[in-house]
């Protein structure tokens, strides 16, 4: 009877580890959730000309969200948001040179951002043109 004694012991002994362990990686979805900008850069997305593709983008975030982290989430936003399968597009992207390559801005106040990205279909391209005029033009 001991033997049994012992196996429940143990098997309540690791269920309980096991639970700790699962409420431990939860909690930590919740409090990245919760904190997500803290964490990643989000992008920010303003129509240039209404009723156009021509979008001006840029990312803001928390210490994570540095030159390198702007410029990665704004070719993945640019990749995922125009459908190169319908139309082509182009894009540009502006380095602000102001601004550190490591800049981590304190609480709400977000500072300026490192990298700002013009992009629209080439249908609207006349809408970007002169934001695009002293920098490289990519067509995707």
């Amino acid at each position: 009877m001991a033997r049994h004694t012992s196996q429940i012991a143990n098997l309540l002994f690791y269920i309980t580890i096991g639970l700790v362990l699962i409420a431990a990686v939860e909690y930590f979805k919740y409090s990245t959730r919760i904190h997500y900008e803290w964490f990643h850069c989000t992008p920010v997305k303003e129509t240039i000309v209404p009723g156009s593709s021509a979008t001006k983008m840029f990312a803001v975030g928390g210490p994570s969200c540095d030159k390198r982290g702007e410029l990665k989430t704004l070719v993945k936003r640019i990749t995922r948001d125009f459908e190169t399968n319908q139309e082509r597009a182009s894009f540009c992207i502006l380095e602000n040179p102001r601004v550190s390559h490591v800049h981590y801005p304190v609480g709400e106040n977000k500072g300026e951002p490192g990298y700002i990205a013009y992009v629209s279909y080439d249908s609207d391209f006349d809408a970007i043109a002169d934001y695009c005029a002293d920098t490289t033009v990519l067509h995707i």
